[in-house]
């Protein structure tokens, strides 16, 4: 059933974000496609089921087979949402203006970690989107993720802490 990248598993291990029943959840709601085919690359992204009471009752991971550093980037993104969230299975659920804080953190972290000039490029890349973007939770979590960086902790719920506050701060 190994559907993820042993690379990208070993990463959220060194960082400490690895729990096995987790993973196992993900990975079988985890749709893998084809980065190199444009018209499928649209359906990236981690998505949320939720019932009438507006509780989170599943998540879908849609992410592309790692075979360069972009999409290994790219698999780290989603599936660090899927990983902040997979606690809330079952409660309440409601994105927050929070919600990109953290998988650009581990983007850059990833980034860091591989000093490759190629994957450096196209991370300075995505920030000039962010930056560009109208919406605010992305502008809002590249001023969060600098600052997160410079507190870096191996403690996934230390950094979620430390996101609402600085999010409440740039607000």
């Amino acid at each position: 059933m190994m559907k993820y990248n042993p690379a990208i598993i070993d990463f959220f291990k060194r960082h400490n974000m690895y729990d096995e029943e987790m993973f196992n959840y993900l990975q079988e709601n985890t749709i893998m496609i084809d980065f190199k085919d444009p018209d499928q690359r649209g359906f990236i992204g981690c998505f949320y089921v939720q019932d009438k009471k507006g509780r989170l009752t599943k998540i879908v991971l849609n992410i592309p087979y790692v075979y360069d550093y972009k999409t290994a980037l790219i698999n780290i993104h989603e599936i660090t949402h899927g990983i902040e969230n997979y606690k809330k299975l079952g409660k309440k659920f409601k994105k927050d203006n929070t919600v990109e804080a953290l998988p650009i953190l581990y983007e850059k972290i990833y980034i860091m970690e591989n000093d490759n000039e190629e994957l450096t490029k196209y991370g300075e890349y995505l920030d000039t989107l962010c930056g560009r973007d109208n919406a605010t939770e992305y502008q809002m979590a590249l001023k969060v993720r600098d600052e997160l960086l410079s507190n870096y902790s191996y403690d996934m719920n230390k950094m979620k802490r430390m996101t609402k506050r600085l999010v409440r701060k740039y607000k």
